[in-house]
């Protein structure tokens, strides 16, 4: 039976406990099934290597830093009371700004992983924000985009070099295309936004699901 971890979050004893045996956690929300009172509902999932199951919700005013802080602080203060440890080993988000720096300063030892569903999305809106729809339809530029798309599931030590065959084939064909490749580069290698070991999946192939679509 649920209880309140505070005044918005509730999980029952036997979820908590589930949490706290399972090293990696899934975390999202949603607005759309959110009373009217709350901006959004968030979800806190445990993979126990078979399914996902739901452990918290919570329902936020917002998507502030602040806000994700009292969820995982409350969260954490609850626990301590029920003598319950919560030491995940990855948490797998959408690449939300604010809750990836509240799971860094509250599980400073959790690695943040990326929904790779979310990363093959934002490659697809830079297609289309640069009109390159058309030119990704080419059968050797779609090839490439999907090398692109494939960058989270190969050895980091290689991506490097995937990248620049990539930006080499992708440019010579089109130069219109360095737009989609340079937002890549912002974001994603080079000190990009993301971290290479938040958004890359290899050293947790077969351990944990690589999105968000479980849930």
């Amino acid at each position: 039976m649920p209880k309140r971890v505070n005044g918005s979050t509730f999980a029952s004893e036997e979820a908590l406990k589930l949490l706290s045996n399972n090293p990696h956690w899934n975390g999202d929300d949603t607005f759309r099934t959110s009373p009217t009172l709350f901006a959004r509902l968030y979800y806190i999932h445990a993979w126990d290597e078979y399914s996902m199951e739901l452990v918290i919700y919570s329902f936020c005013e917002n998507k502030s830093e602040t806000c994700y802080h009292e969820l995982l602080e409350s969260l954490l203060a609850h626990v301590t009371k029920q003598n319950i440890t919560l030491n995940p080993s990855t948490i797998l988000i959408d690449l939300e700004q604010c809750m990836i720096n509240v799971i860094n300063d509250v599980f400073p030892q959790t690695l943040v992983k990326g929904c790779r569903f979310r990363y093959t999305q934002n490659i697809w809106k830079t297609v289309k924000k640069y009109n390159l729809v058309t030119l990704s339809k080419q059968e050797n530029v779609r090839r490439e985009i999907a090398n692109i798309i494939a960058l989270p599931l190969i050895l980091p030590n290689g991506i490097n070099n995937c990248m620049e065959n990539t930006i080499d084939e992708l440019c010579n064909y089109d130069s219109k295309l360095e737009k989609s490749t340079d937002y890549v580069i912002k974001n994603y290698i080079e000190d990009g936004r993301f971290p290479l070991a938040m958004w890359n999946h290899f050293d947790t192939i077969g351990e944990r699901p690589r999105t968000n679509n479980h849930l």
